[in-house]
């Protein structure tokens, strides 16, 4: 048996198959260092340095500025490295991260939530307040921020030939930021959008049955084409999405705090509201589409994050009042919640503020209640006659209504003497009802005794219970014009009310009881004056 000759193990073919591998190797060792030059670098979790300034003559002392840098991933880029500065004054504390140059933990430091947590805006997690982005770049714009002098943050960044610089000035005393945008060289990709994002938390509902309903609510407000309008994300059973053309503001939050963008650039941007129910999160994107590019570009914007504190809004803008949503009659409610606060100034507790108010709204409609009673009284007189025309001309409509009126006329009586009160009331107990359960000032407010919050319902449900019976007491000492079938139907309507009120804010309850209350004293002394004139 001839022996087979020994091959070389590194003929031609290997050689070549090694040299491939190494080149295929070094040359995507040398891409990853160019691409990404921290790629090979260890990672700390958390490598911070405190650099404490100095601050001026004009802060005050309780602000502080911390300087952190975080090894952190992001989306869009491996290679970045999360720059953060800390700020925090007496209303509020908030970090100002390189990425996208947002607001992330932002904290209202003078609020508390229902577990006595402080108030955060935002997705403190993951996407910040504000942060910006180009539409034809995944993820945020990545800024080299510095803090030229306290709140006044300047961020510059580096996107093929263009130079981004963003400005945000904080004002301490409206809680508030001036933003402004300069894009310098901007390249075909600045007509994809850039856009500025609002991130909120779709909080849990505080109770989800139909016969318990929760007062709470999570809104979008957008001004937009010269209107306004308001979208419910909070009870969203589905995802959603809308987009609103040539908007001035758009606004995130609950009844009581916000997170907001009110325009004040050439260009009109767009916005574009979503929610997303699996995840719960909602997301308002504010869009520039720019259609021709310049040298230069600027967008301007005010940002507030905190509290619809109607007098703070108007600081910074008159127009962002509108974000406390009234309702149809806010050119009631406005005026209505200015009265509330004057009362507040006066007694210094808001539960009897609301029923100064209750009691100063009642007095008002006072005379249209007293029409309505003596139309009522003037028809009671009138129904036996009424009933001996319907029985007389049952077959004859036209006949009927004409005598009808006849007859009321003879006694007095008007048909829309009833109503008509009732329609002038109905605009202003609306707006009052509005304007208690959407008051920031009621948040965590005390009342008296076991209600230690107006915004949050009676914990003992006692507010509910005496409604009811105070309802109930006015329907027996009302006269009415219904027949024995339609009066015990309505009998029920004090539960009803009752039990819609139980997870109501104990604010509302409050002026329901009040306003209850009212009105029977006003029904005794109207029966009384009654009885008198018949003596």
């Amino acid at each position: 048996m001839q022996n087979q000759p020994n091959k070389n193990v590194f003929d031609s073919k290997t050689i070549i198959v090694m040299v491939s591998v190494a080149l295929v190797y070094f040359g995507w060792q040398s891409y990853l260092g160019k691409k990404y030059p921290d790629y090979n670098k260890p990672k700390s979790t958390n490598v911070s340095t405190d650099t404490s300034k100095s601050l001026d003559k004009n802060t005050s002392a309780n602000q502080t500025v911390v300087e952190s840098v975080h090894s952190q991933v992001a989306p869009s880029d491996l290679s970045t490295v999360e720059k953060t500065i800390s700020f925090a004054s007496e209303k509020v504390s908030f970090d100002i991260t390189s990425q996208g140059m947002g607001l992330k933990n932002f904290t209202v430091n003078q609020y508390q939530d229902k577990e006595k947590n402080k108030i955060k805006l935002g997705l403190s997690d993951s996407q910040s307040l504000f942060s910006m982005h180009l539409n034809s770049i995944p993820g945020p714009l990545n800024f080299d921020v510095v803090q030229e002098s306290p709140g006044n943050f300047v961020g510059i960044a580096k996107v093929g030939g263009m130079t981004i610089k963003r400005e945000l000035k904080f004002n301490s005393e409206t809680s508030s930021f001036k933003s402004t945008i300069t894009i310098n060289n901007p390249t075909e990709d600045v007509k994809k959008g850039v856009s500025i994002l609002i991130p909120e938390k779709i909080q849990a509902s505080q109770s989800k049955s139909f016969l318990f309903p929760s007062y709470s609510h999570q809104d979008f407000f957008i001004g937009h084409s010269s209107k306004t309008e308001s979208m419910n994300f909070s009870s969203a059973k589905e995802d959603f999405e809308k987009i609103f053309e040539n908007t001035k503001l758009i606004s995130v939050g609950s009844q009581y705090f916000t997170a907001l963008v009110f325009d004040q650039s050439a260009i009109s941007p767009e916005v574009k509201v979503s929610a997303e129910v699996a995840s719960k999160t909602a997301l308002a994107e504010l869009t520039y589409k720019p259609v021709q590019l310049a040298n230069e570009m600027s967008f301007a914007e005010v940002f507030y994050a905190g509290p619809k504190a109607i007098d703070v809004l108007k600081s910074v803008d008159p127009e962002l009042a509108g974000v406390i949503d009234l309702g149809f009659f806010e050119m009631i409610g406005q005026p209505l919640l200015y009265i509330m606060k004057a009362f507040h100034g006066w007694v210094g507790n808001w539960g009897f503020a609301i029923i100064m108010l209750t009691l100063m709204v009642r007095f008002c409609v006072l005379p249209f209640n007293l029409m309505s009673a003596k139309s009522m009284k003037a028809m009671q007189k009138a129904q036996p006659a009424i009933q001996a025309l319907r029985d007389k001309h049952k077959d004859d409509p036209m006949r009927l209504n004409q005598e009808m009126m006849s007859t009321m006329k003879q006694h007095g009586a008007n048909p829309m003497g009833g109503c008509l009160p009732m329609l002038i009331q109905i605009p202003v107990f609306f707006a009052l009802y509005r304007v208690i359960g959407s008051s920031v000032e009621l948040y965590n407010s005390p009342f008296v005794g076991w209600i230690h919050d107006l915004s949050a319902h009676d914990p003992f449900y006692v507010l509910p219970i005496l409604m009811s019976v105070f309802m109930f007491i006015q329907q027996k000492i009302t006269p009415s014009t219904m027949d024995p079938a339609q009066a015990k139907i309505m009998l029920f309507l004090p539960l009803v009310f009752s039990v819609f009120m139980l997870q109501l804010p104990a604010g509302l309850t409050l002026y329901m009881v009040v306003s209850t209350l009212f009105g029977i004293i006003q029904q005794y002394f109207i029966m009384r004056d009654a009885k008198v004139s018949r003596a």
